[in-house]
Parts: structure tokens; C-alpha cells; sequence
């Protein structure tokens, strides 16, 4: 367990011409999070990794930043990284705390109008995000130049809607066995479909709660993003699905619309749905680890009564 104690320490060794005022323990989401308040600097975020089973991601990271600003989109400039397990026994970032608040809070306080404009913004974020081209589809760890040899879309495929989120659903009864078997047939008769695509950056956790915006005038800008550990190249319709539907969160059209004229690009309604399949089976099974939200319950049976139509009009497409 990593405490406020092993954070000074490191804070102390990492920044020893600051002076340190407090630390506050963010909790974990993926990493355990921890921001050193300074009275002579910038704050700084402290991620480490702290699930053994899961691919460290701090290089990673990085690697992202790197690519992202240069490009000239906002990062949160990374100050340390360490994967050697010295320091303290878990790799680690760490991060200038950047500007902006998260979407999620913003779309609590702010009136519709506002959030228009804010999903115009995002829109325009993400057309920047989409044009930076890999050369193939997969997943890298540290090199961006090396990808896993497994497509994304098989992946996806076997782990979370044959096996992973959809067997589990089955499991606990949430799921029929029918409409199991439906969204897997649906997804595999659109396998090739899905691949042929033009692989670019794709940010991979594009949630509300992942995304921070900043007013700049009469405009709303995204001052950053995090989760950049789930960075990869692939099909850039998979964040669009998150973006246009946003899990755990009720959307207005005129939103959707604003996110549209900024991206710029109309995206291919059938990619759409069948990444809108995979979301709600990874939602509903609490893959994403979301925030503590009222209304989740709510959200999850309301996507779960989407599935049915989403499937009629895919079947339609395979006749």
C-alpha cells in the first residue's frame, strides 16, 4: 500500500529546491493518484502502478505525451517516470498538473447552451487527436513502432464480447443467452468490416470523466486528456462511439450535433452501433471502473433496452 508518507518522501527527492505544502491522496482509477501541492511551483501528480496483472503504463504514457505535443495538442507535461521498481516498488509518472475542469462536473453545473459549446470544442480536440496516422492497427507498450501482433477488433472480439463482459453478463443473468449469442454472431459478420479502416491515434478512454476543459473567451477548449495508458492506433469510430454516447451519461441530440460540426467528419453509423454493442456489455460489467454516479443504474437498463433495436438494424445490414 503506497501512503502519503512514501509520496513526501519521493516529492522531496524529485523536487528538492520546492517546498512542499500537502498531499492529497486522489484514490485509485487504474493508478493509485496522488498531487503534491507545492507553495513555490505548480502541483504535481504522482500515478503509480498498483495491479501486478495489469501492463505498466508509465512509459507509455509518455511516449503518448511525446507524440501529442509533437503534434501541438495540450499535454501535462511529464516531469519523472520510473518502471525500475527501485524507489518505492511500483513504476511511476509523474505530471504538472494541468489546467481545465473534468467534463463530467461541468456538465453538473453549466447550462445546456454551455455544454453545446463545450462538445464543440471536444469535437474539435478529437479531429486533431484522429489525424495523427499510424501505420497499422494495434496495441504498443512502450514503442510506438512495435505493436502486439493481435488486432484490436479480434481482441475485442474473443475477450469481451464472446468471452470477458458478455459470458459474464450471461453468467449473472443481466444477459439472455439469445441475445448473447445474436450481438457475438452480429460482431463476427462484421469482422472484416470493422478492420477496414484508416488506423490513427486512438485515445481509448475518452469518458467524461477523462476529458478537461478550460473557457477561453466565448469558446470551451480541451486543456487535457488523461488516461493516455489506453493510447493505441486503431479504428477512430471506437472513440467516436464513447463521444456520441458517452457511458453512464444522458445526451442531449443538440450536443451530439455540436460534437459533430466540430469533429468535422460524419462518422459511419454501422461502426457506430457495433462499437456501441461492445460499450454496453463493458459498461453494464463495470469495466471502465467509473465514478460513483446516481444515475448508473439508471443508464445501464437504459442501454440494455437499446441492444435489441441496435441488433435488428445490424442484422439488417448482414441479410
Amino acid at each position: 500500500m503506497i501512503t502519503e508518507t512514501d509520496v513526501l518522501r519521493l516529492a522531496q527527492s524529485h523536487f528538492p529546491a520546492n517546498t512542499i505544502s500537502w498531499i492529497e491522496d486522489l484514490g485509485a482509477w487504474v493508478r493509485h493518484n496522488f498531487r503534491v501541492h507545492f507553495s513555490d511551483r505548480k502541483a504535481v501528480v504522482y500515478k503509480f502502478t498498483v495491479n501486478t496483472d495489469w501492463i505498466d503504463s508509465s512509459v507509455h504514457e509518455y511516449r503518448v505525451s511525446e507524440i501529442l505535443e509533437k503534434n501541438g495538442l495540450p499535454i501535462s507535461p511529464v516531469l519523472v517516470v520510473d518502471d525500475s521498481l527501485q524507489e518505492i516498488g511500483h513504476a511511476f509518472i509523474v505530471v504538472e498538473q494541468g489546467p481545465g475542469e473534468r467534463l463530467d462536473r461541468l456538465m453538473r453545473l453549466k447550462p445546456d447552451d454551455e455544454i453545446k459549446v463545450m462538445f464543440r470544442g471536444i469535437g474539435q480536440f478529437y479531429r486533431r487527436l484522429h489525424a495523427i496516422q499510424g501505420k497499422e492497427s494495434g496495441v504498443w507498450v512502450n514503442d510506438p513502432e512495435q505493436l502486439m501482433d493481435v488486432s484490436p477488433t479480434d481482441y475485442l472480439f474473443e475477450n469481451e464480447i464472446v468471452g470477458g463482459s458478455g459470458a459474464a453478463l450471461v453468467s449473472k443473468g443481466i444477459l439472455n443467452k439469445l441475445l448473447h449469442q445474436r450481438i457475438v454472431d452480429v460482431w463476427q459478420g462484421n469482422l472484416a468490416y470493422l478492420k477496414n479502416h484508416k488506423p490513427v491515434m486512438v485515445h481509448g478512454s475518452p469518458f467524461p470523466w477523462t476529458i478537461y476543459l478550460e473557457k477561453q473567451g466565448p469558446d470551451w477548449q480541451v486543456t487535457r486528456i488523461s488516461g493516455l495508458g489506453d493510447t493505441f492506433w486503431w479504428d477512430p469510430a471506437y472513440d467516436l462511439t464513447f463521444l456520441i454516447e458517452p457511458p453512464f451519461t444522458f445526451m442531449f441530440d443538440q450536443w451530439r450535433i455540436a460534437f459533430l460540426q466540430g469533429y468535422g467528419a460524419k462518422p459511419e453509423v454501422r461502426r457506430l452501433m457495433l462499437y456501441r454493442l461492445l460499450q454496453i456489455l463493458c459498461a453494464v460489467n463495470n469495466v471502465y471502473m467509473q465514478p460513483k454516479i446516481e444515475q448508473s443504474e439508471t443508464w445501464k437498463q437504459s442501454a440494455l433496452h437499446a441492444i435489441p433495436g441496435l441488433l435488428k438494424s445490424l442484422e439488417t445490414t448482414l441479410k
